[in-house]
């Protein structure tokens, strides 16, 4: 099962592509999709939709895991993050491919196994589970690691929501 885990982001959404088989988990590649902070926050969900698409497109991808909102951001972060969710997901439905979702500390969890680890502890863990070294260097991509690591782990039980 190929994954591609998704750190939704406004102005930098990450994203990361692993293969789980039988227990292992591999990692294929990862990076993030940015955008201008010139440009308009439409601008920023098209280029977001755009990138995630063409990932989706060479048909590689069997599901979809993306980080939900955290809620202790405010309103105004929260609802553009949700718009950047809204467009993965879109994307994701476009071509077929399962969607899963999970918040931050179930992710955090799977990783690191603390739901309130921090995003340098979330890294750190990234980097030694996949053996990748200094790969994922930003928190964007190590985040989307994590998620895409935190489904891998939860498939069997985490039905697409």
């Amino acid at each position: 099962m190929v994954v591609l885990g998704i750190d939704p982001g406004g102005s930098s959404t990450g994203f990361a592509l692993l293969r789980s088989d039988r227990g292992s988990i591999d990692y294929i590649r990862s990076g993030a999709i940015r955008q201008s902070r010139n440009s308009s926050f439409a601008e920023r969900l098209l280029a977001i939709h755009a990138g995630v698409a063409a990932i989706l497109a060479d048909g590689l991808v069997d599901e979809v895991a993306v980080e939900d909102v955290y809620q202790g951001v405010n309103p105004r972060t929260a609802s553009r993050i949700g718009h950047v969710r809204g467009v993965v997901i879109l994307a994701a439905a476009e071509a077929g491919v399962p969607v899963a979702e999970y918040p931050p500390n179930e992710v955090k969890s799977a990783v690191v196994g603390n739901g309130l680890a921090s995003k340098d502890q979330v890294r750190f863990m990234v980097q030694r589970i996949l053996s990748i070294g200094s790969r994922a260097s930003t928190f964007d991509e190590s985040d989307a690691l994590a998620v895409a690591i935190c489904h891998c782990h939860r498939s069997g039980t985490a039905a697409a929501r």
